[in-house]
């Protein structure tokens, strides 16, 4: 029988990953699984790599620690925590925003010791290089085989999130170069993960006819527009707070773009972008933990997974992936 490999892919926003959280709380509850069951590759980037890892952290039972929804409190509860506590306005422009202390304490609490290899299904984190100007992803399954590529997911989840202006670079030691490798976010290059998912399915099955059912989540759409008058005033200043941004939003819709050509719906083969469109008077900035703007966030993701189009789209989603689920053969991926 033909492998139809199912991926979850889902978009760095810091924030407004509670947007993603809450429609896997949707997905969740609408097929009665664990998001964990439902794919066999989990790829996230930046928040949306917090989101794989959580959501493939196994408990004491060998069971999910975290569901969708307890990621959604987990947000709400405690990533704000992460951007609290700015560095002064004049700091951020000689260093980072934030300090990396409250991030590290939340990461610790939420992953304790937990490691890569025992993620409960394969996930893949994009991060990027900045010493070697190379993309570089931590693969669980790579994780698996040999030490050197195997870290506590905590220090994973740091590594994505750390955006460039907002946080320091992370290093990781490599035992046997003994150099450090520094890290920054992966959505300067993959925000939007799907297209780097797609390449990993077929590194760890070459050979195989691949068919594809791919899930990709956005962390909203921002619709409000910057016009020519506004921003022509525009220097340095002003647009530092927009440029990450507009940056990442692009890569996404972008990666969009090319999958909706790569693949083309037909039998047997699926691809849902799932995306929000931000109201236009919302504060969207990533880092932008207000209770207002948390409040509206949570309202866009609920209004999207109730409204009368989206909720047939995502019915008829979830069905599809329960039946593609319950008809697959199993085969064991390569070990390069």
């Amino acid at each position: 029988m033909e492998r139809v490999f199912r991926i979850l892919s889902i978009d760095g926003g810091g924030i407004r990953g509670i947007i993603p959280a809450t429609i896997l709380a949707s997905i969740e509850e609408r097929t009665g699984k664990p998001i964990s069951q439902l794919f066999d590759l989990i790829a996230g980037t930046s928040t949306g790599g917090i989101l794989a890892l959580g959501l493939t952290k196994a408990d004491s039972m060998g069971k999910p620690e975290f569901s969708a929804q307890d990621l959604c409190q987990l947000y709400q509860r405690d990533i704000p925590d992460i951007f609290s506590s700015p560095q002064s306005w004049w700091g951020n422009l000689l260093r980072p925003k934030y300090r990396s202390f409250a991030f590290q304490r939340v990461l610790k609490n939420a992953f304790g010791e937990f490691r890569l290899k025992n993620a409960l299904t394969d996930v893949l984190i994009p991060c990027y290089d900045i010493e070697h100007r190379l993309p570089y992803l931590f693969k669980s399954r790579l994780a698996k085989l040999d030490t050197e590529f195997d870290f506590q997911m905590r220090d994973v989840a740091l590594a994505a999130s750390a955006s460039p202006t907002l946080f320091h670079p992370v290093q990781f030691p490599r035992s046997r170069n003994g150099r450090a490798i520094c890290l920054v976010d992966g959505g300067v290059y993959a925000n939007n993960p799907a297209l780097t998912a797609v390449s990993e399915i077929k590194s760890m099955y070459p050979g195989e006819n691949q068919k594809f059912f791919i899930v990709s989540l956005g962390t909203g759409k921002t619709t409000r527009p910057l016009t020519n008058e506004f921003i022509s005033l525009w220097g340095y200043v002003h647009w530092s707070r927009p440029m990450l941004e507009l940056v990442f939003e692009s890569i996404s819709e972008s990666v969009h773009e090319q999958m909706k050509y790569f693949l083309p719906s037909h039998e047997g083969e699926q691809y849902y972008r799932l995306q929000v469109d931000l109201p236009k008077h919302l504060a969207c900035a990533i880092d932008n933990p207000s209770k207002i703007n948390m409040e509206a966030l949570t309202h866009a993701a609920n209004h999207y997974c109730a409204d009368s189009k989206s909720k047939q789209e995502l019915n008829k989603m979830c069905e599809s992936l329960i039946k593609v689920s319950s008809q697959q053969p199993t085969s064991e991926p390569t070990k390069s």
